[in-house]
């Protein structure tokens, strides 16, 4: 559906911001013919809800023409009826990997029917296999769990867990030869008995599970890497061909004049059929981290959290949490939505009893954030501070998918943080949640980093009418030792600071007050985090030098003795009446 319906777009954003609810492999969703057929008549079941169950099906054909008063209180009695009329209009992302796409399938899986010697049910995406006596052969994966397709650039990629289930489904028909039954010779054809003797797996020709029948669920532990894993199904038939022979026929009666004689023969056959999946295993193994405290805040703490790879939740203590900028879609699985059933002279379609549902991850245009509710004094538990790694390109998603990706993002496989109201302890460790559902990582964050308090020190070495030399030095406040990283701004101009804590300016036509901040490397991104800090001087009076005060006062004296003399001589001459200072008497 377009964009361009906003209140629906609107709606489904209000509903979920208050929900609690290998190798690259190339991977297409199928597009629906119309909304009925995108999802399935026989939900909701196997223990998800309808609001869920409507959210299931992205693939859908959505309504772009219902309008506000369609989600009215007229229209919508309740909570499930609100989602299914949301879904609709548009798509709705999960913040995290659901767990009902693995409910329906072990659910769904149950409900497939294959067909019987004579024919052979498979869904339409089924590579279909001929053998001698038997025909339309095939075995397919109907999921793989858990597992999440990562739209990435113009690729996809399947990742699984290292543990896992593989649900596959297998069928055939037996092509039995036509028994003639008349003349002095004669012959007959039946099956005696025929099954799927082994469905196997295997990852890059390792056995992982076995399995028979028409249906298989096949464990596999301990994957990594990026394998291909191949599932082959060995199906084998007896058939029994009894030829007859009157040695005594009567050719005018067309009747056997004796007894018939009875030559029995069985023949074996059996035809291998496969299939392979490239997938990628999420590994959490990689994922580091360390916790931080602040010298200058006793009440603030922080960790540095590396999970390496994707990643939907980081979670520090119960529900507080970081949320990455990573969502949630889900949508049939391609090929399903019809199931065909082919015999020797007919093949006949009809909408598919089986529908696996798969997850897929998109960046979305949000960075990471915290979902968590901010306290009753208005703070919130958890800030994200930065979170940073490689910058992409954002992918195109199908076009019958109404999400709206990225068109640039970071790859945040790294995250700071930090909170003013969670107690020091809680950031002994975190839990890292990866993209694949149930796959989680406790790291313990056992190594701590102290932001140390800084002393900044502005000094001015030199100045004139025009200039002034200012020398800034930062030294550690507790211990007195230099501090090498990050930069001093003063005024206009920032310098470095060299292998003694000291940086030099020179600054132009400086005002009388200089104001210097010494800006550390980010906390998060330093092997010794520093705080920010500053300081204030002024510039020197301009005295003059001993010297020059000796010639002004001797210049001065020059100066003013005349005129002194020639005032105290009119005194003299006027008997003291000019200056009072003679007395004629």
């Amino acid at each position: 559906m377009s964009v361009r319906h906003a209140i629906p777009a609107v709606l489904a954003l209000l509903l979920v911001s208050s929900s609690t609810i290998g190798i690259a492999g190339s991977v297409q969703t199928a597009t629906p013919a119309n909304y009925d057929s995108a999802i399935p008549d026989d939900g909701p079941d196997y223990g998800v809800n309808n609001s869920t169950f409507q959210r299931l099906w992205s693939e859908d054909t959505d309504n772009g023409n219902l309008s506000a008063d369609d989600f009215g209180d007229a229209n919508v009695g309740s909570r499930s009826e609100f989602t299914r009329r949301l879904a609709q209009s548009t798509d709705i992302p999960f913040p995290r990997p659901p767990q009902a796409a693995g409910d329906w399938n072990r659910g769904d899986f149950d409900d497939y029917t294959p067909g019987n010697q004579r024919s052979s049910v498979h869904p339409i995406g089924a590579s279909l296999t001929d053998g001698v006596y038997i025909k339309d052969a095939y075995v397919s994966v109907f999921a793989i769990q858990p597992s999440t397709i990562l739209h990435r650039g113009n690729e996809t990629t399947r990742y699984v867990s290292p543990d896992g289930t593989v649900r596959t489904v297998s069928d055939y028909r037996v092509a039995v030869p036509q028994s003639d039954r008349t003349g002095s010779e004669r012959d007959r054809w039946s099956v005696d008995q025929t099954k799927i003797e082994s469905i196997k797996l295997t990852a890059d020709g390792q056995p992982l599970d076995t399995g028979r029948g028409h249906q298989a669920t096949l464990q596999y532990t301990d994957l990594s890497g990026s394998p291909g894993l191949t599932v082959t199904a060995t199906i084998s038939v007896q058939l029994r061909h009894v030829t007859l022979d009157c040695p005594s026929w009567n050719q005018t009666g067309d009747g056997c004049g004796g007894g018939w004689t009875h030559d029995v023969e069985t023949l074996e056959a059996s035809k291998t059929v496969s299939t392979s999946q490239n997938v990628s295993v999420a590994q959490l193994t990689q994922a580091t981290g360390n916790r931080v405290q602040f010298e200058t805040d006793e009440n603030r703490t922080g960790a540095v959290v590396h999970p390496n790879t994707e990643w939907a939740t980081i979670t520090v203590s119960d529900d507080v949490r970081a949320r990455s900028n990573w969502r949630f879609y889900t949508a049939g699985r391609a090929g399903w939505q019809t199931m065909a059933t082919r015999t020797a002279t007919n093949t006949s379609r009809a909408e598919s009893s089986v529908r696996p549902v798969q997850v897929h991850a998109f960046p979305s245009q949000q960075t990471p954030s915290v979902p968590t509710d901010p306290t009753d004094d208005g703070k919130r538990p958890l800030v994200i501070e930065e979170a940073w790694g490689t910058e992409r390109t954002g992918p195109s998603l199908s076009p019958n998918i109404d999400l709206e990706s990225a068109d640039s993002y970071v790859n945040a496989d790294s995250v700071a943080l930090s909170s003013t109201t969670l107690d020091e302890r809680d950031f002994r460790e975190v839990t890292v949640h990866g993209i694949i559902r149930g796959q989680s990582r406790t790291v313990s964050l056992a190594e701590q980093q102290t932001v140390r308090e800084t002393n900044l020190t502005v000094t001015v070495t030199k100045a004139t009418a025009t200039h002034a030399v200012v020398q800034a030095r930062v030294t550690e406040n507790s211990t007195g030792d230099a501090v090498t990283t990050g930069r001093v701004q003063i005024r206009n101009q920032t310098t470095a600071l060299n292998s003694s804590g000291i940086g030099v300016v020179t600054l132009s036509n400086p005002d009388s007050v200089v104001r210097g901040e010494y800006t550390p490397t980010a906390w998060w991104q330093a092997e010794k985090p520093y705080t920010k800090s500053t300081d204030i001087t002024t510039l020197p009076a301009d005295f003059p030098d001993a010297q020059s005060l000796i010639q002004l006062v001797v210049v001065t004296i020059l100066w003013f003795l005349p005129v002194a003399v020639l005032l105290f001589g009119f005194d003299y001459m006027s008997g003291g009446e000019l200056l009072g200072l003679s007395n004629r008497t």
